[in-house]
Order: C-alpha cells, then sequence, then structure tokens
C-alpha cells in the first residue's frame, strides 16, 4: 500500500467492497436483523465488485435479486467468485475492505487464514464474530501478526459486536460513569429460538465453537465493554449436556430436520443451557445464562446491573422496542428510556467506512485485538461448564 495514500485517504472516493460468504449476515434474512448489505446501501459512497461463495448458485441468487432493487446500480460491477484469492488479482476492481460472513471454522486461522492474507494484500477488513473456533493459545499468535501487519500498513480490522454501538448500551455506559460507585453484579442471560436455526454447523461445537462462542459472545462483550475484565482463575460454570431421550433434560423436541443432530458425534453437540459465574478484577460479580430453549425466531436478550443504589436493567437489545429500565438514588420511581430507532448493524458498518476512508481507528469499538480477549473469555465459560 502507498505510505501517503495512508497517511492522507481520500476521504470522499467511492469505496470498493467484497462480501465473503453470501448468507445471512451479509445478505439478511428471517433469523434475525444483521444484514451488512442493506446498511451500506444506506449509507452510499460504495460499490460492490464482489460476492464470493464456494456455493455458486446461492451467491448468483444473492445477486441477481440485488440487480432487481432499487441499488442495483450499486452492483454493476459485481462479480460472483469462489475463492477469495481471485480478490487479490481483480486489478483496478480489487476491494479496499472485506466484509467476512462465513461460518467461523472457515477463518481465523493459520489453517483458515483469509483475514492475514487479504490484511498482507491492503484490504480493510471487517469480520463476524467470532474470530475463530480453534483453542485460544493457538488463536494468539495468528491475532498478534495479523494485528501488526494492519498496523503496519494502516489498515482498519473491525469485529462485529454491534452492542458497542447501541443506543442502549451506551447509555448504560453513561449512567455507570455518572453514578461513580463500583457495580456490584452484572448478570446477562440470552435464550435463543432454535427451531428455525438450519446452519448445520452451528450444532457441532468443533465448527461453531457452541453456543457460548458462537453466539452469547455478544453479552461475554458487553460484561468486558460494561464492567470491565474477568478474573478467568475464578471461574465457574455448569452446563446441560445433549441428550436423545425424551425424558431427559437435555433432549429437544423441535431439533431442524436438516440438522440431523445424530449425524454429530455425542461429545460435539451443543449443550442445551450453560450458566457461568465470575468475579471481575475489580471484585464485582458477573453471571452468564445461555438457553437452547426458545421455538419459532424471536431470540430473548436481557442485561441486569446492580450497584449501591443504582439498578439498570435492559430488556430485548436486539429489537426496535428494547427497554432500559432505570432505578438510582433515593426514590422508588423508575425511569424508562427507549430506543425506537436505534440500528446498531448501521452504526457499526458507518464506524467501519470512516475509519478506513480517514485512516482513524479510534472509531472502531471492537478491534481485533480486543475481541481476543471476549474470544478467550467465551473458551474459558465454555471450558469450565463442560468439564464438570
Amino acid at each position: 500500500m502507498d505510505s501517503d495514500a495512508v497517511k492522507k485517504p481520500k476521504t470522499d472516493r467511492t469505496l470498493k467492497i467484497s462480501f465473503i460468504g453470501s448468507g445471512a449476515v451479509n445478505f439478511g434474512g428471517a433469523e434475525g436483523p444483521w444484514d451488512h448489505s442493506k446498511r451500506l446501501e444506506q449509507l452510499g459512497g460504495v460499490e460492490f465488485v464482489a460476492i464470493v461463495d464456494p456455493l455458486v448458485e446461492k451467491a448468483r441468487d444473492v445477486l441477481e435479486k440485488k440487480m432487481a432493487g432499487a441499488y442495483a446500480h450499486l452492483y454493476t460491477n459485481c462479480k460472483v467468485l469462489t475463492d477469495y484469492r481471485e480478490l487479490l488479482s481483480m486489478g483496478d476492481n480489487k476491494p479496499d475492505a472485506a466484509f467476512i460472513g462465513i461460518p467461523p471454522f472457515c477463518h481465523g486461522s493459520y489453517n483458515n487464514d483469509i483475514e492475514l492474507q487479504l490484511v498482507k494484500a491492503g484490504v480493510h477488513v471487517f469480520v463476524e464474530k467470532p474470530i475463530s473456533v480453534q483453542p485460544p493459545e493457538e488463536v494468539q499468535p495468528y491475532v498478534e501478526e495479523l494485528s501488526r501487519i494492519a498496523k503496519e500498513q494502516g489498515l482498519i480490522v473491525s469485529v462485529a459486536y454491534m452492542f458497542r454501538y447501541h443506543d442502549a448500551i451506551n447509555k448504560m455506559k453513561e449512567i455507570i460513569t455518572e453514578h461513580g460507585r463500583p457495580l456490584m453484579t452484572i448478570k446477562v442471560s440470552y435464550n435463543c429460538a432454535y427451531a428455525e436455526l438450519d446452519h448445520s454447523f452451528w450444532w457441532d461445537v468443533k465448527k461453531s465453537g457452541g453456543p457460548i462462542v458462537e453466539q452469547a459472545t455478544h453479552l461475554c462483550d458487553l460484561v468486558r465493554y460494561l464492567g470491565g475484565e474477568v478474573d478467568t482463575s475464578q471461574l465457574t460454570g455448569l452446563a446441560i449436556p445433549a441428550s436423545d431421550e425424551p425424558s431427559e433434560v437435555g433432549y429437544l423436541s423441535t431439533v431442524p430436520a436438516v440438522v440431523n443432530e445424530q449425524k454429530v458425534p455425542v461429545n460435539d453437540r451443543i449443550p442445551r443451557l450453560t450458566t457461568a459465574q465470575w468475579k471481575f478484577t475489580n471484585g464485582t460479580v458477573g453471571t452468564l445464562t445461555h438457553g437452547v430453549t426458545l421455538l419459532c425466531q424471536r431470540y430473548e436478550a436481557n442485561i441486569d446491573i446492580w450497584a449501591d443504589g443504582l439498578r439498570i436493567a435492559l430488556e430485548e437489545p436486539y429489537y426496535p422496542e428494547c427497554r432500559l429500565r432505570v432505578r438510582r438514588g433515593y426514590t422508588d420511581e423508575e425511569q424508562v428510556y427507549r430506543f425506537p430507532n436505534a440500528d446498531p448493524y448501521y452504526k457499526e458498518d458507518e464506524a467501519f467506512l470512516t475509519a478506513v476512508r480517514t485512516g482513524d481507528s479510534s472509531f472502531i469499538k471492537s478491534s481485533y485485538e480486543d475481541a481476543y480477549k471476549t474470544y478467550s473469555l467465551t473458551w474459558a465459560v465454555r471450558q469450565a461448564s463442560t468439564t464438570h
């Protein structure tokens, strides 16, 4: 990369964007509100040059739908590619930035080093969580090398912990700061709707990392964002393992047929419920509960914080009707904040594009190095809960 371009980025030029993965996280679907392509279209100042996916027909179908939509002009020069390496030989159409939205076992290690190769080629990277599925001690040198090269080349690497950009979460941080007293406890819970969760890799711990590493990672990241670092030496956990017996608590009645969980070795099947507790390095107590419990499509996530003279409860942060309930000071009254227009996905994408255009990494709230700390915490929860 030209050093002058790094020092003086052109903030008004159109950015060339590629998508690695043609699934729901990049292009939307019924499962959740995520959809990077939609937000990038709304942000503007971009053109899409490639969709990379070995599932060619799926990618072509996505592109065909985009070409029939209101933002078709942004996809005029977009190609469907089967391998990310093809991006690097596109000449003038080589992307400025790539959005990586693929199963976690396909990236984040020296065996699957997509992020590293893109950074070496001078491409900015936005990568979905989790950053890997390999043990943290194996991932650490990969993170260190990638981060060093990105810094040397003036490249932005952002990890998709979108809640850090949520208006409600940042209101919580503001209230905690204003209160000025140490927190006593942070309690988080996440219950997913599993009946339509038909990504077969998700049900295999070796491919997804398991529900804590792949899904509850968002709440593990938030406890760090709101409460500071966790002393994992004091972390303990329990889990309910999978069962094929309808009379047992680990049996699920409505696993999607396409998953065929019987083909997954018993020890690699996802736990049905996980709990963990720990102390933060500042003495605050934390607890986490994740359950594979709900049917249909709606997930439920909640955050509950207590301190001397303060209670903060955030309900349903995934949805526009999320509520923040606050009771503080010498009063029984509760304040209720609502955030009907909050779109943390839009804000994280906006922050990434701004950082790419300006070369200012301070817009990024979740760097690759910091995401590794969250990744290590999720592994600590996974290991503590499944060894009992």
